[in-house]
């Protein structure tokens, strides 16, 4: 196959693992602001 020298490494990060960790956490983090503040004011 004829991969381009850059199409295995993730912009950010270092590592596609750290960068879907990442991605991973950040989801987690707003539903769970989402959910605070819908308990909070609702």
């Amino acid at each position: 196959m004829n991969q381009l020298p850059n199409d295995d490494k993730p912009p950010i990060l270092g590592s596609w693992n750290r960068l879907y960790a990442f991605v991973l956490i950040l989801h987690a983090l707003i539903i769970l602001l989402f959910y605070i503040f819908t308990r909070l004011y609702s």
